[in-house]
């Protein structure tokens, strides 16, 4: 097991009267990958500029590498948030070109990686002698993301990285991603609504709505708690005493459970007999039911 490289403890945050974050702990281990899902509103973008410092939590600490963050601003620069936009700042300025943007990211990051990111630049072509405010949303995506890699930041947070991306620059960006941390290790934090595309990155995934965890687990042990099975309704209904039903889909007399274990050996060993397929429920399905997008059909 990797040492602990980022803490939450007891993290809250209100704007004004509302609480976007709500007394949230968890941890997460040097070098690895966690997916942060959550529905629109839910407080993903909150937590990650909590994370990173950019807001300061009214409750609660931030450690990483077992120091406060909050008192140990040396941390700063261990940490890249890339969102799809730079901020007010930037958005406003008339003399802020792209190339001026990395190159005030090479004195910010102490392990920024020039090379590497003018070969980013080049494979999203990407013109760095634009003025930042002119450029697409796309094209505002793909700073983040290329300040995001080649800062090579010891905790690298991305926030919905895909925004205004074409199918290629998507592709892109996933392939570039893989490979840099099989090369160059660090912690991802990755923030996301195309679950689908990257759930296969993830060794660990947190899943928050209005500011509270629901889903605190890594990849394997979510295959052992969360399950779709497949068949005669009749025959699933059968064993409806050995899990949680939380989503229940019909034609005719076939079904598709969604549930909430563990199933223990002997159960799917029958589930199988019962010719009942048993598989891993996706993680956008159980976004879906856990946030009540299913408005609770397993109950009416």
């Amino acid at each position: 097991m990797n040492p602990v490289k980022l803490k939450l403890k007891d993290i809250t945050y209100y704007y004004d009267n509302f609480r976007a974050l709500n007394n949230m702990n968890f941890e997460l281990e040097e070098n690895q990958i966690m997916g942060l899902i959550g529905r629109n509103g839910s407080g993903k973008t909150t937590l990650l500029k909590v994370i990173a410092h950019q807001l300061l939590q009214d409750k609660g600490e931030v450690i990483i590498d077992d120091k406060n963050f909050s008192t140990n601003e040396s941390n700063q620069y261990k940490i890249c948030l890339a969102r799809e936009t730079l901020g007010k700042t930037f958005e406003q300025t008339e003399i802020m070109k792209v190339k001026m943007i990395f190159d005030l990211a090479a004195t910010l990051y102490e392990n920024w990686d020039n090379t590497y990111a003018n070969h980013l630049i080049k494979r999203f072509k990407l013109n760095v002698n634009k003025k930042y405010n002119k450029i697409s949303k796309g094209m505002k995506t793909t700073v983040g993301i290329i300040l995001g890699l080649a800062s090579r930041a010891e905790i690298t947070l991305f926030d919905e990285p895909y925004v205004g991306l074409d199918p290629v620059s998507r592709e892109i960006f996933y392939a570039e991603l893989q490979k840099d941390f099989t090369q160059n290790p660090r912690t991802l934090i990755i923030s996301s609504h195309l679950i689908n595309e990257l759930e296969g990155m993830f060794e660990r995934v947190l899943i928050i709505d209005e500011g509270a965890i629901l889903v605190d687990n890594p990849i394997d042990k979510l295959k052992e708690k969360y399950y779709l099975l497949q068949g005669r309704k009749e025959a699933i209904e059968s064993y409806n005493t050995h899990f949680r039903t939380m989503n229940v889909e019909t034609i005719g007399s076939l079904a598709s459970y969604s549930v909430e274990g563990p199933i223990n050996e002997e159960i799917i060993r029958r589930l199988k007999a019962d010719n009942i397929d048993i598989s891993m429920i996706s993680l956008q399905k159980l976004l879906y039911h856990l946030t009540n997008g299913g408005e609770n059909n397993a109950d009416r």
